[in-house]
């Protein structure tokens, strides 16, 4: 379908550089299931998406397959990285390259769904609801049933294809 006009889509470049100029938190998804019984990612699009339920969303590639896996198994984890974290979240976007010496930080969260055991400012473990298309990505739903928080750690950031953090203003 090709849109004219005002209400023309815009093109992707535009669209992709406009996002490079937003500050995104940076999180690791992991869901069980896979080759090695976890399949984890990076990822920038990771929110709330209600208080009451408290329930959170992802959107995820299509292409990765792990929308399909968080809805085979139930569950998922949004493991939002601390800054010192980046190489993680690096080695997470290489989509399973260099996972092996991340295996010791994956653990069984309080509600048996893997987690990160250490390096993260919060961690969301997820009771999988609803995966919904969205464009080239799934938009995975989920029933926060666990949290767990380090407030004393600056988070990993994602602007302009660069990885930093956030340092807030003194009161």
């Amino acid at each position: 379908m090709t849109h004219t006009g005002p209400d023309r889509l815009v093109e992707t470049a535009r669209f992709r550089a406009a996002f490079r100029q937003v500050p995104a938190p940076v999180a690791i998804i992991l869901v069980p299931g896979g080759p090695a019984g976890v399949t984890g990612l990076t990822c920038t699009s990771a929110t709330s998406l209600s208080g009451e339920p408290p329930m959170a969303m992802v959107g995820i590639d299509q292409k990765t397959g792990l929308a399909a896996l968080a809805q085979q198994a139930g569950r998922f984890s949004i493991n939002y990285l601390a800054a010192d974290r980046a190489t993680w979240a690096q080695a997470f976007a290489a989509r399973g390259r260099h996972l092996d010496e991340l295996a010791a930080a994956v653990i069984a969260g309080h509600t048996t769904v893997p987690t990160l055991a250490t390096g993260t400012t919060a961690v969301l473990e997820c009771r999988t609801t609803t995966v919904h298309p969205g464009g080239d990505h799934f938009i995975l739903c989920g029933e926060v049933l666990h949290t767990r928080a380090q407030t004393d750690a600056p988070p990993l950031l994602y602007l302009g294809g660069r990885y930093g953090s956030f340092q807030p203003t003194p009161h």
